[in-house]
């Protein structure tokens, strides 16, 4: 066994161990961002705040919860979750190793480039490929979710690469530069509104209607003008520079035609029918 593989051992170890401890999963990042995102970095104090606002979020939604639990887990956001924490994980361990390898996943590669050069850029590029390479392996299990819940996991995404776009440099205006920053408390603040991101889990039909602007209140109106003026009408454009942005042309799978397409299968990615549906879920629910 080479040394790759047992650090590759070790890192899904470490991430199988706190699988069924949603705080233990906080955990594990909180003290990554203590070694590589706080004070102990000069310059890159806070690098890490909006994911582990995010995280706190998941967790007190229940979708991290163990599968068993009286409230029990998504398959689908403690998949993505793990192999997250375990893209993470490796890129320490090769860091702290000392060693270099050739063939490592692309994610682990930027976050070797975050944890040398801490900054926005290379913290957006580790952590947003990360979720992409999760969003692609856990494409399958999302079937598994109700359908107002699939619809969020697209609008999680794209204001995903929203916020990534403003620090690559394309201009969304001054709402998306406060939100695009991964050291304030923005993350933090949105996810606390119910009209951004729904407390419980799974959402139902009365619940994506706040995710979809359908509230005609002052936060309902901020959700509007952030999603409807500046993000859709742009998606193809964004999943086209994110894929490039990340090393991911999966992404460009991920849109057509400004409407976001995830879960995909090959054989639905083309289907009429399969678009049909996508609209459907959009102006019907």
């Amino acid at each position: 066994m080479n040394k790759l593989e047992i650090l590759n051992k070790k890192a899904n170890r470490i991430v199988l161990s706190v699988a069924d401890d949603p705080q233990s999963r906080y955990k594990l990042r909180y003290e990554f961002y203590q070694k590589y995102g706080n004070s102990l970095i000069k310059g890159s104090n806070g690098l890490g705040n909006s994911e582990l606002a995010f995280i706190d979020w998941e967790i007190k939604r229940g979708v991290l919860n163990p599968v068993n639990a009286t409230q029990p887990g998504s398959l689908w956001w403690r998949t993505v979750n793990s192999h997250f924490l375990y893209l993470g994980t490796l890129a320490q361990l090769i860091k702290e190793s000392g060693e270099t390898f050739e063939e490592v996943p692309t994610p682990v590669n930027f976050w070797l480039d975050y944890i040398n050069t801490p900054n926005e850029c290379s913290w957006y590029r580790a952590h947003n490929s990360s979720i992409i390479s999760g969003y692609q392996l856990a494409d399958s299990l999302a079937f598994t979710e109700n359908i107002y819940e699939q619809y969020f996991i697209n609008i999680v995404f794209y204001r995903l690469l929203y916020a990534q776009s403003i620090v690559q440099g394309v201009n969304f205006g001054v709402l998306g530069k406060i939100f695009a920053n991964p050291r304030g408390s923005a993350v933090s603040l949105i996810t606390d509104i119910e009209a951004f991101y729904p407390s419980h889990y799974p959402l139902s039909k009365k619940d994506i209607t706040y995710v979809i602007h359908h509230v005609h209140n002052f936060v309902g109106v901020i959700e509007n003008v952030l999603d409807t003026l500046f993000i859709v009408p742009h998606l193809d454009k964004l999943y086209t520079k994110a894929a490039k942005w990340n090393s991911a042309p999966i992404v460009k799978k991920f849109v057509k035609n400004n409407q976001p397409l995830y879960p995909i299968t090959e054989n639905e990615l083309n289907s009429e029918h399969f678009n049909n549906k996508l609209t459907t879920k959009k102006t019907h629910i």
